[in-house]
Formats: structure tokens, C-alpha cells, sequence
């Protein structure tokens, strides 16, 4: 990609997401960013390097969740990306808090802003990635003001 296409990309806001997985014994997480493609029939979009533990468990399971960061979790955003799944269980890596566990479910992130439990409805390998169409099937709202990544920056998304 060229320097001016990346410095321009970087001018488009996204939320920061995090990425949830487990089957079997395998569990992981990632950060990421993710967008809704309808809200009325809830669907989501995401894109996940197929090559990557979160890529392979979402493929075995055709499941995941997807939690939204918030205020207060920069850290762990900035953090998930400088370990590989396959090679330390991050959660236990990082000492990551999480809500109490549900028998089957990805873990979820204490203090997150919310969390959307999803199911794999598409899939379209690009250049090494998976872009996953996946329908929401539950949800919970924290409340919590979500994290965004803009112009290479973290912020928290605030009303007018």
C-alpha cells in the first residue's frame, strides 16, 4: 500500500473492538475494528489475519465475540497486538480481567462498553484475511463510553 493511501485511511474513525474466541481448549483474543453493515437484522463486519489463532478458532467454530473497548482499556488495545495467540494464552499473558466465564462462550473483557456475541454468516478470503459477515445473537450494553481509533490515536466517544 502506498504512504499517501495509508495517511488517508487513517482519516476514516472506527471503533476499537475486541475479538473473543475459543473451541475446544483453544482460546484467544485480539484487538481489531468492526462495523455494522445492518442494524434492523443485526449484522456485522469484520476482517481477521487468516493465519492467526482468532482466524483459525473462528473458522473451526463459525463463532466469536465481538466486544467494544472502552475508556480506560487503551492499554490492552495497544497490548494484544505485540503477542501471538499460538504462542501465549493472552489472556493469562496479560492478566486480563474478565466477566464470570460461560461454559462454550468466549471470555469477555471486564469493564468493556459492551459485547455482541456473533455467529459467522460469510466469509471472503482477501489477501490473507477472512472479511466475516457474522449476525449478532445477543448483545449486552455496559453503558461504558467506547474507545475509537482516529489519525493513528485513541479517543473516547462523547455526545454533543
Amino acid at each position: 500500500m502506498s504512504t499517501v493511501m495509508h495517511a488517508i485511511s487513517r482519516l476514516l474513525p472506527c471503533p476499537v473492538v475486541f475479538i473473543s474466541t475459543a473451541h475446544n481448549e483453544k482460546r484467544d483474543i485480539m484487538t481489531a475494528t468492526a462495523m455494522f453493515v445492518s442494524e434492523q437484522d443485526p449484522l456485522l463486519t469484520v476482517s481477521i489475519a487468516k493465519d492467526h489463532l482468532t482466524g483459525k478458532l473462528i473458522e473451526r467454530s463459525g463463532m466469536f465475540t465481538l466486544i467494544i473497548a472502552s475508556e480506560g482499556q487503551e492499554e490492552l488495545a495497544m497490548k494484544l497486538g505485540s503477542v501471538r495467540g499460538d504462542k501465549e494464552d493472552k489472556f493469562e499473558f496479560f492478566s486480563i480481567r474478565t466477566l464470570p466465564a460461560e461454559t462454550g462462550m468466549p471470555l469477555i473483557p471486564a469493564d468493556a462498553a459492551a459485547w455482541f456475541a456473533c455467529r459467522v454468516m460469510n466469509r471472503q478470503e482477501i489477501d490473507g484475511y477472512y472479511v466475516l459477515l457474522a449476525r449478532v445473537l445477543e448483545q449486552k450494553d455496559f453503558g461504558r463510553s467506547p474507545l475509537l481509533w482516529y489519525n493513528d490515536s485513541l479517543y473516547g466517544l462523547k455526545s454533543l
